[in-house]
């Protein structure tokens, strides 16, 4: 059993997140990408290990084949959902860049979705960003319909969470989120 406590962030820096990984990067020598055999998985954990574990760097188009044309993709660092193939390609994009890798660590065993943690690990600096992720695939076609990205806060530990639980442990409590309680969610 593993658990991995990420609160969504209370403040969303957007494209700042990209700007300012861009800047620590800036200088960083481009490396090779990496080789990788086009395949098909169809469950959601085998969907999301390919495009973690192999093609990660490689192949935006490669990735982008695995996603719906109607995908919903929610990055918590960000206060509006991407719609749509377009919006999230441009999104891998601009996170594809020398510098910067997404580690996966561990992946469940799901078949139409599936959770999995990460960690960014940026040029050669000892902290990373940890984080998890949901991917939900249509039954059907088996492409991607829904992401759900959760970076954890770069305050560490993340203050208003520490000082809730501190307060009021009761707090701390794990429930369900009805679905569409957020804009543009389902």
């Amino acid at each position: 059993q593993y658990v991995r406590e990420i609160p969504e962030p209370i403040f969303k820096p957007g494209d700042a997140t990209k700007d300012l990984l861009r800047a620590v990067t800036a200088g960083i020598e481009p490396s090779p990408p990496p080789e990788f055999e086009s395949r098909t998985p169809t469950t959601a954990s085998d969907i999301a290990k390919y495009l973690y574990e192999e093609v990660q760097g490689g192949s935006v188009d490669e990735a982008m084949r695995f996603f719906d044309d109607g995908i919903i993709y929610r990055d918590f660092n960000y206060d509006e959902v991407l719609n749509g193939k377009d919006e999230v390609r441009q999104f891998i994009e601009d996170f594809t860049f020398p510098g910067i890798t997404f580690r996966p660590q561990r992946f469940d065993d799901g078949k139409e979705s599936t959770c999995f943690t990460w960690e960014v690990v940026i040029a050669d600096a000892p902290e990373t960003i940890k984080g998890m992720s949901l991917y939900q695939i249509d039954p059907e076609s088996r492409l991607i319909t829904y992401v759900r990205d959760v970076p954890e806060s770069a305050i560490k530990p993340p203050i208003l969470g520490k000082l809730a639980r501190d307060w009021r442990p009761g707090l701390g409590v794990f429930r369900g989120v009805q679905i569409g309680s957020r804009p543009g969610g389902k």
